[in-house]
């Protein structure tokens, strides 16, 4: 140990300078597992926090068996299933009872009744009420009351307007008899969210959705039991507590959800009535894909600094074999065994990488305990240990038996005579060894075959072949480092001739120091200090290539999901008169647009797709759609190219001024069984967007003329007629004469006859396809129609015609995305006819998108809404109401009128930006570990070339003795190694930015998933963050000519030392 030491002491230099690249390599090497483990725990705490009721609970629903007795055995039952937990998983069983056929029989506030006018109580019992609601007034019910205490949720007192010491009557439909419920509290959840209320899904509201039950009337259980329990059925929450669940138990849990859904409810007894109910197994996949994806992306960023650390500590160590040769060679002389010398290598090798593995767990521990001072990473909730973990010893022992390989692997080869060795150091070779052996050219076609892959597979997760079971592969997730380090090393290739060329250069001019430095950078042993920049430049680049273009991915898959700043979403599917009026006087917005969604079928094969429509001239500038995505020119010029093809409406434009219709409706209804002879009728007028305003003109029946007088809708001025809906009640065969006369249009004392025979003909039009033809008079306008369409199983339907002029038969203008282009079987160009809704329509593709906007399928079709509402209307009378609103907003005003949108009844709100700022710990968690990876490339290039320019010095010393012994002056030897450090460095990074570049152009989108595993919609397009790529290259190169400075700095002292020691055979 003696001999190690004394030899250690002799190249401290060196040790230090790998002790330190150890040190680094191995606390980044450890902190980035410590902080990869805490991103996947905090983002399946995310995943749990964030899931729906259903994904968190198992909700059991079954009969209560007619009686008390009954329901209790299949409650104990139930509950000894579950007693034990779920998958180890403590869990918690509620339970609740629900009254069957109870009528409100006393006032019923604005409840709405169904159409028998009847509004039905929820009479329930929920079990732990108290433990998940607060009173806001009165008291819990207490049992044995007479008349049965109950306390009512604050909607439901709302809607019914009673309050505590009301008394509300409620009819046993079955039995007839009428009893009060004293109400004696209200109560609002401590949380709306929580998986409780799946019980009472009804506390929100007031009622179920979609009936006429309101309630819930909650009673004590004992009451229920006494006068409830006929008829009731019950429902059981099993809810296992996942607050603190790992990945395996939630994976376990996952496998163990189906079996229960199936044998719960037969357990319980509830025979053919019970159904259990969850989507805990939805989360489970869910949190195992983004687990995976997590993981896909924090292996990049350790292959880098493992790369990185790796071939720093192999540069030392090939430093540290130049300066051995020659004594190893004397100790083998001397009698020396190979592994005497190779045991000295690794205890040298050792005192090295003991320090490291011993600090580097504390170091990596106090710094992940600084990175919680982050705010982006403390957003997200990643909080990290202030203790080292079992497994951060684990890996930094690890990365110590790689560091002591890496620097005494290069000791162990054969060594040659000490002659041999002196020839070898004064006539180095050119190639690398990695170059002759072709290990270069196998690392291009390794990362190639990657990539390829990569483009196969579109993410570097794949399916194992035997299970079917969702991985991450090896090859694909090592494709960017992969081709990092085949793009930098195949780089060196180039570098001898472009030493060359330099130097053929520098030999016409007057630049001795220059000459000189280029002649001694070709006079090299290895490349290793060039490999280590271009390396380290590569690295940091792809590592913030890779950081921006997936937070550039985040705000374009927000925009493509809302399709524009804001994106309002009609919750009942047809909105209230009046919204169009709201959203205009909402603040900050400028442009409000409606908008159709419909889900289609598309092909013979009737495979999925959606459809949207808005106007495109208007919405050209509000839709966010990127460029790229479409075939050719802008997202915009498309757009407004779609416009430019739009179906006009053909309409009847009334006298300017007028602000009234009046006329004559005399119709005459006949068939056999003949139902209703009322027909109500409709004027409609072309509105705002394009859109159509329906006026109620009134009933007219058989022998009864209609004289009607209406206003007409308020808006652009000439009013324009679009035409007339009628509706009826029969059956097919019916007969209707309808007949217009005395049509003037006016204001005031003043009414002008309306003529409607210019233009194209009228006709009557219904969604099933009959067309018949109508006759337009001077002021009139009749016809005659037998209604054909489908009806019911009673043969009793409404019927609904219109009667509107023809659009000459042109198609509506879309664009499609390429699936639905292949679904349709067609190309751009073709025109076709495809069923939408209830009705078809003809469309003609004018081009492809490669995705639609707006949350869509992959197979969609974007189309011109004026266009598609005027064909619905003229050519099959259906008027369809908006279920969106897109809105693009005044700068700076987006979240004043989102806010103010989200007070509005009955909508959703999608927001572009409040989507694009959801910091998902998984995403977060990534781009920390790239500006890790980013940050530990400029270590360790700095400790390599703090050592390469150092050894060089001392290698150069005893030629650049003599030559100043010659006559050459120390300043243009200390101006020499500065250019040939500026030479070498400059290549380095040249070759480092250039790789990282084309590494992060080819391979960043393709490694870019959803926390789902799935491609981005729409795909990643490369965001290179210029300013950091940039002040990390010109960083590290600046840092190489400081040190060559430094070094230049004391040229005169090295070479009086040198010249002393000329001829030593040191």
């Amino acid at each position: 140990m003696r001999l190690v030491l004394r030899r250690a002491r002799a190249v401290r230099g060196l040790l230090l300078a790998a002790t330190g690249a150890t040190l680094i390599a191995a606390a980044l090497l450890t902190g980035l597992a410590g902080y990869s483990q805490q991103v996947v725990e905090t983002g399946t705490a995310s995943a749990i926090d964030s899931a729906s009721p259903q994904e968190r609970s198992l909700l059991v629903r079954g009969s209560t068996g007619g009686s008390v007795e009954a329901l209790r055995q299949r409650d104990a039952a139930l509950r000894k299933e579950v007693d034990g937990g779920l998958s180890g998983l403590p869990t918690s069983v509620s339970a609740a009872g629900y009254g069957a056929g109870r009528q409100l029989s006393g006032r019923v506030g604005n409840a709405v009744p169904d159409a028998d006018g009847v509004v039905f109580a929820s009479v329930v019992f929920l079990d732990d009420l108290a433990e998940h609601a607060e009173l806001s007034s009165g008291t819990w019910p207490q049992p044995g009351h007479s008349p049965v205490q109950t306390v009512l949720g604050e909607r439901i007192a709302e809607i019914l307007g009673v309050q505590v010491g009301d008394q509300v009557p409620v009819t046993d439909r079955v039995s007839g008899k009428t009893s009060n419920l004293s109400v004696v509290g209200i109560w609002h959840p401590h949380d709306p969210t929580a998986s409780y209320w799946r019980l009472s899904p009804d506390v929100a509201d007031g009622h179920a959705p979609g009936s006429s039950t309101y309630g819930p009337f909650v009673v004590d259980q004992a009451d229920f039991m006494n006068h409830f329990i006929t008829s009731a059925s019950a429902a059981w929450l099993v809810e296992p507590d996942l607050t603190n669940a790992s990945v395996a138990q939630l994976s376990q849990l996952g496998n163990t959800i189906p079996r229960l859904t199936s044998e719960l409810p037969k357990a319980a007894g509830l025979g053919t009535s019970g159904v259990a109910t969850t989507s805990i197994n939805a989360l489970t996949q869910r949190l195992e894909r983004a687990n995976l994806v997590g993981r896909s992306t924090l292996v990049t960023p350790m292959l880098l600094v493992i790369v990185l650390g790796g071939y720093a500590l192999v540069l030392v160590a090939a430093l540290l074999v130049e300066q051995r040769r020659g004594e190893n060679s004397l100790l083998q002389a001397r009698g020396a065994a190979r592994n005497q010398i190779a045991g000295l290598a690794v205890r040298e090798a050792t005192l090295v990488a003991l320090p490291a593995a011993l600090i580097a767990p504390l170091l990596a521990t106090e710094g992940l305990h600084l990175a919680d001072r982050i705010p982006l990473l403390a957003s997200v909730g990643l909080h990290f240990d202030t203790q080292p973990r079992p497994m951060s010893w684990l890996v930094a022992g690890l990365a110590a038996a790689g560091c002591v390989l890496a620097i005494s692997g290069p000791s162990l080869r054969r060594s040659g005579t000490y002659v041999a060795e002196l020839a070898n150091r004064s006539r180095p070779g050119r190639r690398a060894a990695a170059q002759r052996a072709g290990i270069d050219l196998a690392l291009v076609a390794l990362a190639v075959l990657g990539w390829f892959q990569l483009r196969q597979y579109s993410s570097p997760l794949s399916s194992a072949r035997s299970t079917g079971q969702l991985g991450i592969d090896p090859l694909l997730a090592a494709t960017p480092t992969l081709g990092v380090l085949a793009g930098a090393v195949l780089a060196l290739r180039v570098l001898p001739p472009l030493t060359r060329l330099a130097e053929r250069f520098v030999d016409r001019k007057p630049w001795t120091a220059t000459m000189f430095g280029t002649w001694q950078a070709g006079r090299r042993p290895h490349a290793g200090p060039v490999l280590l920049l271009a390396l380290a430049v590569a690295v940091s680049t792809l590592a913030w290539c890779l950081a921006s273009t997936s937070e550039r991915s985040l705000v374009d898959q927000a925009n493509h999901q809302v399709g524009a700043d804001l994106r309002l979403v009609e919750t009942t599917g047809v909105p209230n008169p009046e919204r169009a009026a709201e959203l205009a006087a909402l603040p900050g917005a400028r442009t409000v647009l409606p908008a159709w969604r419909e889900g289609l079928q598309l092909g013979p094969a009737a495979e999925p797709a959606s459809m949207v429509a808005i106007d495109t001239l208007a919405g050209a500038d509000l839709i966010r759609m990127r460029d790229d995505l479409v075939d050719g020119g802008s997202a915009a010029d498309a757009l407004r190219g779609l416009g430019r093809q739009r179906v006009n409406a053909p309409y009847a434009e009334l006298p300017a001024g007028a602000r009234q219709l009046s006329g004559v409706i005399s119709t005459t209804v006949s068939g056999p069984d003949l139902v209703s002879d009322q027909i109500r009728s409709e004027a409609v007028f072309v509105g705002p967007n394009s859109s159509f305003v329906k006026v109620p003109i009134g009933t007219s029946q058989n022998g009864r003329a209609l004289r009607f007088t209406i206003d007409l809708p308020a808006g652009a001025a000439p009013a324009q007629l679009a035409g007339f809906t009628n509706e009826g009640t029969g059956q097919s065969g019916m007969e209707v004469d309808w007949l217009l006369t005395e049509l003037r249009a006016g204001g005031g004392d003043t009414a002008a006859q309306i003529d409607l025979r210019p233009g194209n003909e009228w006709r009557v039009v219904n969604p099933f396809g009959q067309e018949e033809a109508a006759i337009a008079g001077p002021g009139s306008l009749s016809t005659s129609y037998v209604y054909n369409g489908p009806s019911n199983s009673t043969g009793i339907r409404l019927t609904q015609m219109a009667i509107t002029r023809a659009t000459g038969d042109l198609p509506v203008p879309v664009l499609v995305t390429p699936p639905a282009l292949a679904a349709l079987r067609t190309k751009v160009g073709g025109e076709m006819t495809i069923p939408v809704g209830a009705t078809k329509a003809k469309i003609k593709i004018i081009g492809t998108v490669e995705s639609v906007p707006g949350d869509t399928e992959p197979a969609a079709i974007l189309a011109d809404l004026p266009s598609l509402s005027n064909v619905f209307f003229h050519d099959s009378g259906v008027i369809r109401s908006p279920q969106e609103w897109w809105i693009a907003t005044d700068p700076g005003q987006q979240a004043a009128t989102a806010l103010a949108a989200a007070q509005l009844r009955d909508l959703v709100v999608f927001d572009r930006q409040a989507i694009a700022g959801q910091l998902d710990p998984y995403g977060v968690g990534a781009r920390g570990a790239l500006f890790a990876a980013a940050l530990g490339a400029l270590l360790l290039a700095a400790v390599g070339i703090a050592v390469d320019v150092s050894a060089t010095a001392r290698r150069r010393a005893n030629e650049m003795a003599v030559l100043h012994t010659l006559g050459a002056g120390h300043r243009l030897l200390a101006r020499s190694l500065i250019a040939e450090q500026a030479f070498l460095s400059g290549i380095g990074v040249l070759v480092g930015l250039g790789v990282g570049v084309a590494v992060a152009a080819t391979m960043a989108p393709l490694v870019i998933l959803t926390p789902s595993a799935g491609r981005p919609s729409p795909l990643p397009l490369l965001d290179v963050d210029w300013p950091p790529v940039i002040g990390t290259t010109l960083g590290l190169l600046l840092l190489a000519l400081l040190l060559s400075g430094l070094v230049a700095a004391t040229m005169r002292q090295r070479l009086v030392a040198a010249q002393l020691r000329i001829g030593d055979d040191r």
